[in-house]
C-alpha cells in the first residue's frame, strides 16, 4: 500500500510541484509546452523511480517512458477540456482535473502492478 502512496506523491511532485502555472496554462494551447511538461514529468520518473521504487535503471526507464507517453495522450485531451471550462463552469473544470489525475494515477498503478505482479500479494 505504501508504494501506491509513493506513486501518488511522485505524480503530484512531477505534475504540480515541478511545473509552474504558466506552463500549466500553455500546455492547452501550445504543443511545445505540452511536450515540455511531459518531458519534465518523464525525466523526474526516470531519475527517481529506480531510487524510490527499487527499479533497475532499465525498469525505471521503461516504466517512465510508458507513463510519460500515456501522460502526453491524456493531457493532450484533458488540457483542451480544461481550457473550455476554465471560465465557463468551475464544477466542470474541477471534474476534468479530477478525471485527469484519476487516469494518470490509475495508469501509474496499473503499470507498476504489471511490472511487479508480486506487489498484489503485498497489498
Amino acid at each position: 500500500m505504501y508504494r501506491i502512496l509513493i506513486l501518488i506523491m511522485m505524480h503530484v511532485t512531477a505534475d504540480f510541484l515541478l511545473q509552474d502555472n504558466c506552463l500549466s496554462k500553455l500546455k492547452a494551447t501550445k504543443f511545445i509546452a505540452l511536450l515540455a511538461h511531459v518531458g519534465i514529468y518523464t525525466t523526474f520518473f526516470i531519475v527517481f523511480s529506480p531510487l524510490i521504487l527499487g527499479f533497475t535503471f532499465m525498469q525505471g526507464l521503461v516504466f517512465s517512458l510508458i507513463n510519460g507517453g500515456t501522460h502526453l495522450v491524456v493531457d493532450f485531451f484533458t488540457s483542451k477540456l480544461k481550457r473550455i471550462y476554465w471560465h465557463k463552469s468551475e464544477a466542470r473544470y474541477v471534474a476534468v482535473v479530477t478525471f485527469d489525475h484519476a487516469i494518470h494515477i490509475s495508469i501509474l498503478i496499473a503499470t507498476y502492478i504489471y511490472m511487479y505482479p508480486k506487489v498484489l500479494a503485498i497489498l
